[in-house]
Order: C-alpha cells, then sequence, then structure tokens
C-alpha cells in the first residue's frame, strides 16, 4: 500500500519554522500599517480634506485697487487714475529659444550702458583740466558723443527654430494692429527689463480687440488680457519728473518691511512720489472667488462670492501749480533770452520754497516730458531719447540731482563761514584793485571790474571777486573753515527732500583732493602710465595734485571742484534768510481720504540749527538786499520797480565757469521776506551766460506769479529776459 500524500511530506524543520513566521508576522505588519493609515485618512482627517478638495475647486482672482489721487495744495488733480484694457505676454508660456534671445539683449543693453559712464566720466575729468592738447580736443568730442547716449543694441531675431511663435505674433499682431516684430521687439525689451513679469504688449486697446482675444483665448496660448487701471497727467509736462512711475513689485521689494502683506504681481511706486508716498496711495486690493471646474475651467453656473477693492488715499503736495506753471514758462522764456544773446542753452532747472518750513512751491527741471508717457510701457528709443543730452535730456531731474560750480550764489556761504569764524571782521576794509595775486597766479573780477576799497555789505553788492577771494586764501590757512561751514548750512549732503534720486554733490577739501592725488599716483605707477597726459586721466581720473590754497580761492566765490544742486543752495539760502534754521525740504503735505478729510497731516523737523550772529546776518542780507535793489547792484535792473517797491526782495546772481570751450553756467538766487507768504527762488540756466541776463528775469516772472502781481509784471519780466 503507497504511503498517504501527507506521509510523504518532509517534515517541516525549525529554521523553516521560524522563516514562515517571520514572514507571517512581517505581512501582519503591513497589514496593520494599511489598515490604520486608510482609518486615519478617512475617520480622522476626512473632514479636513473634503474641505481641502472644496477649497481647490474655489480660486481666489485678485482685483487691483485703483490707487489714489495726487493733488497739489489748492487740491487741483495732478494725478488721477483711470481704466484701460491691457493685453499681455507670460513669459512661462515663451519657447526657450525667446528667452535667450532676450538674455542676449539684455547683456548687450547693460555692456553700453557701463560703456557710456565710462566715456562720461573720463570726460567729466578731462573737463577739469585748463589746457587741452589737439588730440585731447578731438578725444573730448569722441566722448561727449559716448556720454550722451548708450550705443544702440540691436533687436535679435525671432528665432527661427520657433514657427508657432511666429504664428501666434502674426495673429495677434492683426487684432491689436501691430506688426509682429513690434510684439516681438517689446517681448525682448520687455523679460530684459524684468524677467518675472509679464510683458505688456499693448495697453489701452479697443473694445473690438479686448473682446475678441477674451473669446478665443485658446488660440492665444500666453497671451493674458485684462483690465488695468492707468494712470493720468491731465497737466502732461508739469512736474513730471516728481511723480515717478509704476511697476510690478520684484523679488527683492518682496522681502521688504515695507511691503509686507503685498502679493506678488502688484504695481507699487518705483520712484517720486509713487514710490515715496506708495503705503497710502496704493490702496488695498479687492477678490473674486471663483470656482473650477474639473477640466480647470471656471464654472460661471456656481455662485461666487466678491470683495470690492478699496482706492488709495489722496496725498496732497505743497506744490502750487500755478507756480509750477509760470516756473516752466519762465525758464523757457530765458532759455530762448539765452539763446538770442548767443548761449547755446538748452536746460535749466527752479526751486521755491517756503524758507520757514521746507514746503516746496514749485521744483522741476527744463525741458520736460509728458508725464503720460510712463502710463504705458515705453520703448527703449523713447526712453533713450528722454535721456539724450541732444534734446536736453527731460528725464532728468536737476532740480536735485544737477550738480554744478555755483559762481557767486556761493558768496553768502563764504560770508557766514568769513564772519563767524572771525577771520573777518565787519566794517574791515578791503581794497580791490581787480586783481588778486597768489603766487605766480593772478586772479581778476569778471569783465575785469575794479571796485575799490570794500566792506562786506558792498562787496556782496557789486559781487566782488577779489574781496571773496581774499577771505578765502584767509580761511585756507584756518583749515577747512569754508567747507564745513558749507556743510553746515546743507551742501555736499543730501537735503533729505521726500523723493528719491538726490544727489549729495561735493564739497572739495584738502583731505579730498589730497587722497584723490595719492590715489591717482599710485594708479599712475602701477599702470605704468605716464603722469598729467590723456590715458592717465582715462586710467587714473583727473586728480592730478594735492591741496593748494588757489582751490580755497576757487571755492569762495564758488567755483573749482565745488558741485552742488540748485535744491542745496535753496536751503543754503534758506537757513541764511530765517536765522539758522536748516529746513528739510518736502512735497508731502498732508493725507486725505475719499472725502476729502484730512488723515495725516506730513511734517518735516529742520535738519539741525546753525548759530549766525544776529549782526553778521543782518550784514549779509542788506549785502543781498543792495545787490537786488541799489544803483551798483548785480541784478537792480532786473528787479526795478518790482511790486511797486511794497515787497523787498533779496538777491545774488551767478555766473559759473564751466570749463574750455563751454558758455558759462547762469544763477540767480531770491528771497522775499513776505509775513504770509514767504519764499525763496533760486533759477539755473546751462550754458546760460551771465545770471543778471538771464537766471535773473527768470527768477522775477516766478515771484511774480507767487505774489499775483499780474500780465504787467509777467510782460515786464519777460522783457527784462530779452
Amino acid at each position: 500500500m503507497p504511503p498517504s500524500s501527507e506521509e510523504r511530506r518532509p517534515p517541516i524543520t525549525p529554521q523553516m519554522a521560524v522563516r514562515v513566521a517571520v514572514l507571517g508576522g512581517f505581512a501582519f505588519v503591513l497589514f496593520a500599517i494599511i489598515f490604520f493609515r486608510l482609518w486615519f485618512l478617512q475617520v480622522l482627517s476626512g473632514e479636513d480634506y473634503v474641505s481641502q478638495a472644496r477649497e481647490n475647486r474655489v480660486r481666489k482672482v485678485r482685483i487691483e485697487a485703483p490707487r489714489g489721487d495726487i493733488v497739489d495744495r489748492n487740491n487741483t488733480t495732478l494725478v488721477k487714475t483711470k481704466q484701460a484694457a491691457v493685453v499681455q505676454i507670460t513669459p512661462t508660456a515663451l519657447p526657450d529659444a525667446e528667452l535667450q534671445a532676450a538674455e542676449v539683449y539684455r547683456k548687450g543693453v547693460a555692456q553700453a550702458e557701463k560703456d557710456r559712464l565710462a566715456a562720461a566720466a573720463q570726460l567729466r575729468t578731462l573737463e577739469r583740466r585748463s589746457r587741452l592738447t589737439r588730440r585731447e580736443r578731438r578725444q573730448r568730442k569722441r566722448l561727449s558723443r559716448a556720454a550722451d547716449e548708450a550705443r544702440p543694441v540691436p533687436i535679435p531675431p525671432i528665432p527661427a527654430q520657433v514657427s508657432d511663435l511666429r504664428r501666434t505674433f502674426r495673429q495677434l499682431g492683426r487684432v491689436l494692429e501691430i506688426k509682429p516684430r513690434t510684439i516681438h521687439r517689446r517681448v525682448i525689451e520687455g523679460i530684459a527689463e524684468a524677467p518675472y513679469s509679464n510683458v505688456t504688449i499693448k495697453t489701452d486697446v479697443s473694445r473690438a480687440a479686448f473682446g475678441y482675444l477674451q473669446e478665443r483665448k485658446e488660440r492665444f496660448p500666453g497671451v493674458v488680457v485684462e483690465t488695468q487701471y492707468l494712470r493720468d497727467y491731465p497737466h502732461k509736462d508739469l512736474g513730471a519728473q516728481l511723480f515717478g512711475s509704476l511697476g510690478e513689485i520684484t523679488p527683492k521689494e518682496l522681502k521688504e518691511e515695507e511691503y509686507r502683506g503685498v502679493a506678488a504681481g502688484t504695481r507699487v511706486g518705483q520712484n517720486g512720489i509713487e514710490e515715496s508716498y506708495d503705503s497710502y496711495l496704493r490702496g488695498n486690493d479687492g477678490f473674486t472667488r471663483v470656482v473650477i471646474n474639473a477640466l480647470g475651467s471656471r464654472d460661471d453656473r456656481r455662485s461666487t462670492s466678491r470683495r470690492d477693492p478699496i482706492q488709495g488715499q489722496t496725498v496732497k503736495l505743497t506744490l502750487d501749480l500755478g507756480l509750477q506753471q509760470a516756473a516752466h514758462n519762465a525758464m523757457r522764456r530765458a532759455i530762448g533770452a539765452a539763446n538770442g544773446n548767443g548761449n547755446p542753452a538748452k536746460a535749466g532747472a527752479y526751486v521755491a520754497m517756503d524758507p520757514t518750513d521746507g514746503s516746496v512751491l514749485a521744483l522741476g527741471s527744463y525741458p520736460s516730458f509728458d508725464a503720460n508717457l510712463f502710463a504705458k510701457p515705453i520703448s527703449q528709443s523713447t526712453f533713450e531719447k528722454l535721456n539724450s543730452e541732444e534734446r536736453g535730456a527731460p528725464l532728468y531731474n536737476r532740480a536735485i540731482a544737477g550738480t554744478y560750480p555755483m559762481g557767486s550764489i556761493f558768496k553768502p556761504v563764504t560770508a557766514v563761514a568769513a564772519l563767524e569764524s572771525g577771520v573777518y571782521r565787519l566794517g574791515e576794509i578791503i581794497n580791490d584793485d581787480g586783481k588778486f595775486e597768489l603766487g605766480p597766479q593772478t586772479f581778476k573780477n569778471a569783465k575785469d571790474a575794479v571796485f575799490g576799497p570794500l566792506e562786506m555789505v558792498k562787496g556782496l553788492e557789486v559781487s566782488s571777486d577779489v574781496f571773496f577771494y581774499t577771505l578765502g586764501a584767509r580761511m585756507n590757512s584756518e583749515g577747512p573753515v569754508l567747507q564745513s561751514w558749507a556743510r553746515k548750512l546743507g551742501l555736499g549732503r543730501r537735503t533729505g527732500i521726500d523723493i528719491p534720486g538726490e544727489i549729495p554733490g561735493l564739497v572739495p577739501d584738502r583731505r579730498w583732493r589730497d587722497e584723490g592725488f595719492a590715489a591717482y599716483r599710485k594708479c599712475v605707477r602701477r599702470k605704468h602710465v605716464p603722469a598729467q597726459t590723456l590715458e592717465a586721466v582715462a586710467k587714473c581720473g583727473g586728480i592730478e595734485r594735492p591741496w593748494s590754497t588757489g582751490d580755497n580761492v576757487n571755492l569762495a566765490v564758488g567755483q573749482g571742484d565745488l558741485q552742488a544742486t540748485p535744491l542745496q543752495m535753496a536751503v543754503a539760502y534758506s537757513a541764511i534768510a530765517n536765522g539758522g534754521k536748516v529746513v528739510r525740504p518736502h512735497l508731502g503735505m498732508s493725507v486725505e481720504d475719499g472725502a476729502g478729510r484730512t488723515v495725516e497731516e506730513i511734517h518735516r523737523t529742520p535738519r539741525r540749527r546753525v548759530k549766525i550772529a544776529t549782526g553778521d546776518r543782518d550784514a549779509i542780507m542788506k549785502g543781498l538786499f543792495e545787490a537786488a535793489n541799489a544803483p551798483d547792484g548785480t541784478s537792480s535792473d532786473v528787479f526795478k520797480g518790482f511790486g511797486s517797491s511794497r515787497l523787498k526782495v533779496y538777491g545774488k546772481t551767478g555766473t559759473a565757469e564751466r570749463g574750455p570751450g563751454q558758455s558759462d553756467q547762469s544763477w540767480y538766487a531770491a528771497y522775499v521776506p513776505h509775513p504770509k507768504r514767504p519764499i525763496v527762488v533760486i533759477v539755473t540756466i546751462e550754458k546760460g551766460g551771465f545770471g543778471a541776463e538771464t537766471a535773473a528775469p527768470a527768477a522775477r516772472l516766478i515771484l511774480s506769479k507767487w505774489f499775483d502781481l499780474g500780465q504787467r509784471e509777467f510782460r515786464q519780466g519777460s522783457d527784462q529776459s530779452r
């Protein structure tokens, strides 16, 4: 009888039994893990996941808040907001070849701008030299052309391997009525400037084009069509350099404390008033909750919720629109008059300010531009035109960033320094025989004038260079006395005005020049270039000698290496006029809500106070009064009969040399101590010639408007500028 199957099966060995037990235990553990995980997901966390699934069906779409208005001190609207349709392209939807082309273009633009800045630096250094060789004069012309604007960078062609992109550009171009290559150029320029942002192809498109693109989104992949708020500037070029522009918040800004809670993609102020008061103007975005179906499309059949955006607050400025308009017109007349007198004037700047608290009443640069250009994206060529020196660089705010030698309007600063340091005492006579000799050098008065014995008041009245040369030489032996007082009064440092872009300027002293000269000598030795040559200037800068008494002599009359802005001079004159309070200039006045109620007053405390003896100040002010009113005064002809003698005008002309072969810089500084409407006015005209002939008549026109002296004053001021 054969054995049964159980008898034929070999017995399980102990080793096999252990293996079976381990495998069985492992399988049991795995089963337990899966069981408990399913129990956790379905029982303990089920409600949470259901809630998340519901949220995943509902998307929050941001609704941009319109920005607040900007108004002047009289509530006249300067900047407002309007709605417009905008067509954009998302960079992530573009092929890699197009993005690579944009990167090549970006590097080319960066290099071109770097070359332009290098040429401008070499040109500035070269122009400080009194004598130039023929080769250096040719070099100056070449550098001048190179410094005017960056060399143009060609736009790469549409990549040949992306036929779909070409087709999309053609179709989009037909709808928007622009050429495909224009779309390509805007894409390249936009990505090169801000690779993280959507590229705006056209702003303020027609209603028909807007509807067509909205209905056919699948035919235009990556094209975004939406309604956007744009800034509108009803007065176009008035104050255009002040307001600034908007742009999408950058990744760097998102990390800053002042932008905490601001969503990516939000447009914020990028410069000017828009940047300084962005937190007030920005407003609060709203949102719409929309239901998304399983295919990722919006389900309009389902109900949605909405929170309306809240418009930003209104920012009121200290500016007076009427005075701004008058100043702009005065500059145009003055430049026309300068050209009529044979000066190649193109540009200038003006500041009108309350000397008691720093409220800026008018501030601007001429020529200006239509601010509406920046309400929409502009082309690179337009941007280059706005920066072109050939066109007067209208984008450049000369009032806060234009640094120039001051000429004779600096003399009151020299007077304060000499009197307060004890280098000169009131009543002392200095003989002006028409020249001041310093070693082998001879310094002379303008037009070789001779004024004879002078004291401080008369020295300011007739603007004697020899008188102030003498004070400059005396102060040089006392240390940086003149420099210290110039800085106390606001020169050589930023004034603290509430818009970005201000330049500190330069008050030269022994330390600055000696350190620069030491660096120059070290550079010449290291680079093995001959000293005091054009090659040395290009490679090592232009500080080719140490400090000398002549530097202080030149500084005393506002010449030499001195560089200051019109706004800084307005602060300095205000400090002298008000008795030593160095005001902080400001444009912001208050913040108002939608109903016109004041939410916040904007106050700016003085930067500091400097002590000026009453007798010293009175003497300086008398000198400035005589300069504008006495028969021998440098601007008495301009202000003859001003305000029927009811208004006291204190003024000082300035004519600053700009270098060999260049026309002089024209300056005028004026102060009127009205009990309710005090004002300081600074006017400068580049290449405008004598201050009394060009800048002073413009200052009179500005004052005439401020004191509402009527059309007769405007005609008389215009006649003075001819």
